[in-house]
């Protein structure tokens, strides 16, 4: 996808959430669920990580997957 086409679909608000995602546009709800789990979700996708030493690399895990996840629905 070119800066171009990101910029038409922006414009006329038909970016898909994968490329929202990839590009920081979309801001995420996080929960706590249990003592040592999170759950991040955008738009109605959501995906779990676990808390502690490696939580940044879950996190963006998780993110990545919320990711895979947008494209194959196709949102």
């Amino acid at each position: 996808m070119t800066n171009k086409e990101i910029e038409v679909q922006r414009a006329l608000g038909t970016l898909p959430l994968w490329k929202r995602i990839q590009l920081g546009e979309v801001e995420f709800t996080e929960i706590k669920v249990g003592r040592l789990m999170m759950q991040i979700a955008c738009e109605g996708i959501n995906e779990h990580y676990s808390l502690g030493e490696l939580s940044r690399s879950n996190r963006h895990s998780a993110i990545r997957l919320l990711t895979i996840r947008a494209r194959r629905l196709k949102l």
